[in-house]
C-alpha cells in the first residue's frame, strides 16, 4: 500500500507541473525553412524561447532583423513523453486561425 502511494505521488509530481505549463502554452514555429515557417507545434510555457534562434538556422541568418525563436532542449527532454502524448491526443491539430484575419477578408 505504501509503494502504491509513492508511485501515485511521483506520478503526480511529474504530470501536474506539465499540465500547468501546457495550460499556459501556445502554438509556436516547429519547422522553419528559408522562406519562413513550415510547421507549427504545441509549446507548453517554457518549451519555446522567442528571443533565441535555433543554432544554425538558415532563416535567422538570412533575416537577421526578424525575431526568431528556438526550442529548449532540457524541457523537451524532461517532459518528452508527456509532450508527445499532449501533441497526439489534445493539441493534434494545426494552430487556430487568427480571428482578425477572417474579419479583414470578409470586409468587416
Amino acid at each position: 500500500m505504501k509503494v502504491l502511494r509513492i508511485i501515485i505521488a511521483i506520478s503526480l509530481l511529474y504530470v501536474l507541473p506539465y499540465a500547468v505549463l501546457s495550460v499556459c502554452g501556445r502554438y509556436q514555429p516547429y519547422s522553419v525553412g528559408v522562406a519562413g515557417v513550415k510547421e507549427y507545434a504545441w509549446a507548453p510555457f517554457g518549451f519555446y524561447d522567442p528571443d533565441h534562434a535555433w543554432a544554425g538556422s538558415s532563416y535567422a541568418v538570412l533575416h537577421p532583423a526578424e525575431k526568431t525563436g528556438g526550442w529548449h532542449l532540457f524541457t523537451r527532454l524532461a517532459f518528452g513523453p508527456l509532450w508527445e502524448l499532449d501533441c497526439e491526443l489534445i493539441h493534434n491539430g494545426s494552430p487556430p486561425e487568427d480571428s482578425n484575419s477572417s474579419r479583414k477578408d470578409s470586409g468587416q
